[in-house]
Formats: structure tokens, sequence, C-alpha cells
């Protein structure tokens, strides 16, 4: 077989591509509108400059302004503001850029028109009694005119006002590729109004509040119902926010872009409703390259380190839903301000492709008018991209290398060798018990319901190892089908074998999907033992039994070493990993090469 090998892309040409009217292949850019405070010929002038540097588009979004100039701010959804959006969009066809925008300013979601009965709410106790509260918290660095709460994003009312106000106020038939969302972020939301009998109709028995008081020295009945009030929030999450969102924004004519991370929800299934999965890159780490350099003030307490494992939610998403596109927000907090290089920048971006990134966005651009002087106008992130950026001059250079590879990466399909379960239910009987909201964050708190679990160390070793895996939640696991021994998703992405990584609990729907998946030629394993039972609370006894028949069935899946297991059933490595080198295998869809191998 004929395949194409780079060792992280060093050697991959940096040729240049025919320009198309939306170029995705190109880097795109977060464009920060500082204040709003555009003008025609701002917009025109850079614009050209981004354009001539290499870039494929940009992601307006409205922020804070620079002092002094507020008698420029341009209110948002005002006729001025969408005057000055209707000129991006018409400039930009002509240079062959494409534009996002967030439904919002700053983030999360929300503004001025959310009113007190739509905005993020909490639970409190006084004494015995559940509270229902409001959490008052305001958008985060919003811009002139989008001022104003949050929405409740568990609340399909709410979410049905606020995207009704763009409806009426954003400027129409508008040419934007993709409306975006940026991650959660709603801290302290924790209820809704109909929460109580939603969360029975959905788990089948009343939930009990006073469970919200037990946060420490947990009874097992606690720990389960601790975990059907974080599955009863995740469902809320993706049926009246994400799913609600990315509907609307299909019947008005556009794609989305989705940073499912930072939610209470299962960022898995999140991520696969949006058009254009997006993973973050933030904050930085010492790679073992000579010469590399890390910021010595950087604080990894307290931004993490970022790793291929998170990024890899986001691109399974894609790969087992038949999405095309793989966004990332890239290179957020590497350093401080004009201390960030593109050496620091590169390593980065190979480390995104080979977790399935093919879209890179820059973070980012601020706006900043053509006659000021430098530095011009800065956000609060440190990697400027823009024309007053010290590596401005050489940034083409980095953008042609970037398009070389994602030309390529777009034009490929997934090839994965190994599906990897991942086990939700034992964060929430786990980790997240005791604790509201639990958020899936990709920063610091990684660790918790990733890095140092056993989940994380199965995919960590399937990776060391050259087994490129996908992970899969429950609710994707039961769209699979078994062809030819080999387990194939719903988009047609096909997996030679399903690894179960240490689990404790697991829905009984799940259990039964694998007895089927199983008893149909899928090669599943199950590392060192079965799951120990079913989760949730409601019918334990009936479920307990059903679980032991289950078990009995599966446990000749069991494996003491699986990696031996995948190896019996030669399962493809890359011989490349054990060399401490990183990879992705992806099928070509048309040309003279049948992989890609980075």
């Amino acid at each position: 077989m004929k395949f194409i090998r780079y060792a992280c892309l060093l050697l991959l040409p940096l040729s240049s591509l025919a320009q198309t009217k939306i170029n995705t292949a190109k880097p795109w850019a977060y464009w920060w509108w500082m204040g709003s405070a555009v003008t025609e010929e701002g917009i025109r002038k850079n614009l050209k400059d981004y354009a001539d540097a290499g870039l494929g588009g940009l992601h307006i979004i409205p922020i804070y302004g620079v002092k002094g100039y507020e008698q420029q701010f341009l209110p948002f959804l005002s006729p001025s503001w969408n005057k000055a959006l209707d000129i991006t969009l018409k400039e930009a066809e002509k240079l062959g850029l494409g534009i996002d925008l967030s439904l919002g300013t700053g983030w999360p979601y929300g503004g001025p028109w959310v009113r007190e009965s739509d905005g993020a709410r909490k639970f409190d106790f006084q004494g015995d009694s559940l509270l229902n509260l409001p959490t008052k918290q305001q958008v985060k660095r919003a811009a002139p005119g989008g001022e104003g709460l949050v929405v409740n994003p568990f609340d399909e009312t709410a979410i049905r006002n606020y995207l009704t106000h763009f409806e009426q106020n954003l400027l129409k038939n508008n040419k934007v590729r993709s409306y975006y969302n940026d991650s959660y972020e709603v801290y302290g939301a924790t209820w809704t109004n109909d929460f109580l009998p939603e969360f029975k109709r959905r788990r089948g028995y009343d939930f009990n509040p006073a469970i919200l008081k037990r946060k420490e020295n947990l009874t097992e009945e606690e720990r389960q119902q601790w975990a059907d009030y974080h599955t009863t929030l995740s469902e809320l999450l993706r049926d009246r926010f994400t799913s609600l969102w990315t509907k609307w924004s299909t019947k008005n004519g556009k794609i989305t872009r989705d940073q499912a991370h930072g939610s209470p929800g299962n960022i898995i299934d999140l991520y696969a409703l949006a058009d254009i999965p997006e993973t973050e890159y933030f904050g930085s780490k010492q790679y073992k390259i000579p010469n590399y350099r890390l910021d010595p003030d950087y604080d990894s307490t307290r931004f993490g380190v970022p790793g291929t494992l998170t990024m890899q939610f986001a691109s399974s998403a894609a790969h087992l839903t038949g999405k095309t596109l793989v966004s990332s927000e890239t290179s957020t907090w590497l350093a401080e301000h004009f201390r960030v290089s593109l050496s620091q920048i590169k390593p980065i971006v190979d480390e995104l492709f080979t977790g399935g990134v093919n879209h890179i966005f820059y973070h980012g651009i601020p706006y900043s008018p053509p006659e000021e002087k430098w530095p011009g106008w800065l956000f609060y992130a440190s990697t400027n991209y823009n024309q007053q950026s010290h590596f401005w001059k050489d940034l083409p250079e980095l953008n042609r290398y970037i398009t070389a590879g994602q030309e390529r990466l777009q034009a490929a399909k997934p090839d994965a060798s190994v599906l990897l379960y991942f086990p939700i239910q034992d964060v929430w009987h786990g980790v997240a018990a005791g604790e509201a909201p639990f958020l899936f964050d990709v920063h610091a708190n990684s660790r918790r319901w990733l890095n140092d679990t056993p989940f994380g160390a199965t995919a960590s070793e399937l990776r060391m190892h050259g087994y490129q895996s996908d992970f899969v939640s429950d609710s994707l696991l039961h769209r699979f089908s078994v062809k030819n021994g080999k387990l194939v998703s719903e988009a047609g992405t096909v997996y030679p074998a399903l690894v179960i990584p240490e689990t404790k609990y697991m829905p009984i729907e799940t259990l039964a999907k694998l007895q089927e998946l199983s008893k149909q030629g899928a090669k599943i394993v199950f590392v060192k033992a079965l799951p120990a039972q079913a989760s949730g609370y409601h019918n334990g006894q009936t479920r307990k039994q059903q679980w032991t028949e289950l078990s009995k069935l599966l446990q000749p899946l069991v494996a003491a070493d699986y990696l031996q297991k995948l190896k019996a059933w030669k399962i493809r490595q890359e011989n490349m990993a054990e060399l401490g080198l990183s990879y992705i295998r992806k099928k070509m869809q048309k040309g003279p090469y049948t992989s890609l191998l980075i």
C-alpha cells in the first residue's frame, strides 16, 4: 500500500493552493472588534492585509472597546453595526475570505435582551427548602450593546427567545459562513425551572433535592442519584441548547462551530451536533525540541498543560458522524504580550494535526485602525497575529505550511484502528458526585476527569503503542453496526476493534449493545474486568439481574493484557509511535496515495 509519511510534517512542502471562494485549508483567525469601533476604510485595509498574508477567513467577536475611543463604538446589532458587518462581508467575498460570527458579544451567550426569567439559574437551600435562584451572571468582556445577563442554557423558552432576537435584529440574508458558540463558562448554573418534572420524565423516579446537600462521604445510593442529576443536566443542555441552536442555524442557512468543552454535558455528544466541532489549544508546555523556549512566567497550575487527548474529543465526534472539518482555538496564552514566537506556534499546530484538527483558527487578531501607531489596539489574550505583531512579516511562511497540511488533511477520511469507549458515568458517579456543576474543562481541571483516570491511561497507552483511536460515547455507540467483523458508525466510519477501559459504571443499555455487537462478530475487549454495575439509581434490582445475565455472556471478552489481544487480532499499529513520534493516519479519497500518515 502506498502512503505518505511525514515526521510531524517537517518535510511537508510549502506549495501554494488555488484560491477558492472560501478557503478552509488556509488558517483562519479570531477577529476581535474592539468596541466594534470599525470603519469602512479600516475594514478594507485590514482584510486586504490578512488575505495577502495567507489567511482564509476571520471570525468576528465583538468585544469591549479601547479607552478614549468611546465616541466611535458601534452598539451591537444596531443599524450602524449591521452596516459594518455588511461592508465586511462584501469586502471579504471579493478577497476570497470567509467570515464566521459569534451569536453574541464576549462570552458566553447573553445580552441586554435576556430577561431575568430567561437568565441562568442555580439551586440553593434555606434550611431544608429548595430555592430556585438567578445566578445573575453577566456576559464576560461584552461589547457595547451586548452587556447583560447570561442566558439559561437548560431552558428551551429562554434559548428560543435569545435566538429570536437575532432573527429580528441581525443583518438579513447575510453571507456569514458559520455561527459560533464559545466554550461554556456558564459558571454556577445548576438548575432550571422545570428540572424536577424533567428529571422524573427522563430518569423514571422523583428526584430528592436533599441529595444536592450531600457533598462528602457519600453512600452508593447517593452517588447513583448524583449521577442521575448530572445525566439529566447533560441531556437538557444537549436538547435545549446545542440541538436547538444547531437546528435554528441550519434553518437560517448557516453551519455551526461549537466549543462543547467546559460544559456539564457529555462533550462528545455535544461536539457531534455541530457542523464543525471545535477544540481549544489553551496554554503552553515544554516540547522536547532543542532550544524550544517556554515562557518562564507561564503558570501551568492556573492554565493547565494542553495535550492531544483533549483534542480527540472534538475530532472523534467529527469522525464518527462524518463531519469534514475539525477546528481549534489555537495558541491562546503561550506567553505574555510580545514574547510569543512562531517557533512556539508551529509545534502546537503539528500536535493539533496529529490530534485530528484540520481547520486552524489563530487566537487571534484584534482589529486595529490602520492609522494607529504601534502597538495598535491590543486584546488581553497575548498571542497577537495582526500587523503590529513582531512576527507579522514572517507569518505568511507559517500560513503556507498550515495550508499545505490542511489541504491534505481535509481531503482525507479518518482511518483509526481502535474505537475507545468513554465511561462518562464513572466521572458522574465518582469525582463529580457532590459537585454541581461539574464542568468538563480542558484546562487544569482535565486531570480530574481525563488524564488521571483509567480511560486517560488507556488512551495514552494506545497512542504510545501506535494504535490510533477515536473516542465514543454511549449515545453514539448505539448507532454502530457490524460489517465483515468491523464496527461501522452511522456515517460509515470503520473501526477494526473496540476497547472498553477499566470501567465501574455503565448504562445497562450500553452493556446490552456491546453484547449485540459482539454477537454480530465485532472485536471487543474489556481491559482487565467487566464494569461492576449498571449506572444510575432507578429499578436497581431489575437492572442488577439483567446485568448479571449480560455479564456472563460478555466475560469471555475480558483480557488481562488487552494490547496482546490487539496484536493477536493483527490490529494495525504505527511503529513510529514507539520511537516517540506523533502521528495520525487518514485515508485519501482520491489521488495516487491510499493513506496519509503524519
